[in-house]
């Protein structure tokens, strides 16, 4: 096998930081997507052109990526996103022989589930990011309140007042909201 140098050219004059995150991410996740359309239904011939649109989408909305940690869950939603309107495009194009439109199923109750997977898993990692964001003294509350317990059980345990329990309670929900405008 012989090993084949590529020319290093300098970038162009425009060439931004946009270009080479957009580089970086398609370099980092190109395989992941492609993968992931697959998984969705895509035939093999059409998964290049999707992930190509995924790209786009990305490069158009780039500015909705707040830190490059948080690209693979955000290209996921692209990537189904994109899927979805693949194949509800794809179900009128079709071309059906006679008798054999048997042999195409339909696979929209497994994509809402995946989808549905997809959300869940993406909002467990944004619930993450905000209790790793807030002070220990706020999370101690928010944890317990959210496996259900009542404020005066907590305010017992922590050894405050049920009023502090409550301040910190609504600490964190208006660091939330904050978070929910960003």
């Amino acid at each position: 096998m012989s090993m084949v140098t590529i020319p290093l050219h300098p970038p162009p004059a425009n060439f931004t930081a946009a270009h080479a995150l957009l580089g970086r991410l398609y370099l980092e996740h190109r395989d992941f997507l492609r993968r992931l359309l697959l998984g969705q239904a895509i035939p093999p011939r059409d998964v290049d052109d999707v992930v190509q649109e995924v790209f786009l989408t990305a490069w158009r909305r780039l500015e909705c990526l707040v830190t490059p940690e948080q690209a693979r869950p955000w290209l996921l939603m692209i990537g189904l996103n994109r899927a979805r309107n693949h194949r509800k495009l794809a179900r009128c194009e079709r071309e059906v022989l006679a008798g054999l439109s048997d042999d195409f199923p339909e696979r929209e109750d497994e994509a809402e589930s995946t989808e549905a997977l997809v959300l869940a898993t993406y909002g467990l990692f944004r619930l993450k990011r905000f209790l790793l964001r807030i002070g220990p003294r706020i999370r101690a509350v928010v944890v317990p309140y959210l496996e259900g317990r009542s404020i005066r059980e907590i305010a017992e345990a922590l050894g405050i007042k049920t009023k502090t329990a409550y301040a910190r309670l609504q600490l964190a929900r208006e660091h939330l909201k904050t978070l929910a405008l960003a």
